[in-house]
């Protein structure tokens, strides 16, 4: 499987062409079984108005984990993100396979709506920190609270989109330079474009067309700005 590429494929079937014991690390934001679309456009055709692909399907997020396993190689970490109502499903199929080092929070800089009279706004994110083995971070020891403003605005690509600062984070921490990083929904290419920016290999898989081409366009933007800048 080549490196520096998203493959437009379902990633359950596509990380069966990825060798066993062969990732250094992996930054995944999957699908949180939420159903999560917006509801508070006023265009209800854009593309934030629709559900996630697989956002209902528990089954995918078990072989994904299971699979998330086989390619790392022993001693490397995994980030990934989940809703804090699914909390305890991630943390279960998390356990089966790896030791979870943190449940980091991501605190961002709004809150949800939901039900505006019996809960109260919900202001963070969960991200499991797990282990394959046992991996030290790199640089400075840092706490299980993270304070990043969420994606909005024109710089939004995607309707769960991370700061790309924020996951810059993660690889830093847990991997070095000519590294591979793997994610399995890539989404708008946050991860590619981490990767790029501080010198990692990537590999990844994006079964929405719309957003893989996103994604796609995102990344050949970027290597013309760095060809710009280099010339």
């Amino acid at each position: 499987m080549n490196l520096n590429k998203i493959y437009n494929e379902d990633c359950i079937k596509g990380m069966k062409n990825i060798e066993s014991n062969s990732v250094d690390l992996i930054v995944t934001d999957p699908p949180y079984l939420v159903k999560y679309k917006t509801g508070r456009r006023k265009d209800k055709s854009h593309k934030f108005t629709k559900e996630i692909l697989n956002d209902d399907n528990e089954q995918l997020l078990k072989d994904y984990i299971k699979e998330c396993h086989r390619i790392m190689k022993d001693d490397t970490a995994m980030y990934m993100f989940c809703s804090s109502n699914k909390v305890d499903f991630f943390k279960q199929e998390l356990e089966q396979y790896f030791t979870i080092k943190n449940m980091i929070i991501w605190v961002k800089n709004s809150h949800t709506a939901g039900d505006l009279q019996s809960a109260f706004g919900r202001k963070y994110e969960i991200v499991f920190l797990v282990n394959k083995g046992r991996s030290k971070f790199n640089g400075t020891r840092l706490t299980d609270v993270w304070e990043f403003k969420r994606v909005a605005g024109k710089g939004q690509l995607h309707q769960n989109q991370k700061p790309i600062e924020m996951i810059e984070q993660c690889i830093e921490k847990h991997s070095n330079k000519n590294d591979v990083i793997f994610d399995g929904f890539m989404g708008s290419g946050t991860t590619a474009v981490a990767c790029m920016n501080i010198n990692r290999n990537y590999i990844g898989f994006e079964l929405d067309k719309e957003y893989y081409d996103i994604a796609n366009k995102r990344i050949n933007s970027h290597e013309v700005r760095n060809y710009e800048n280099q010339n």
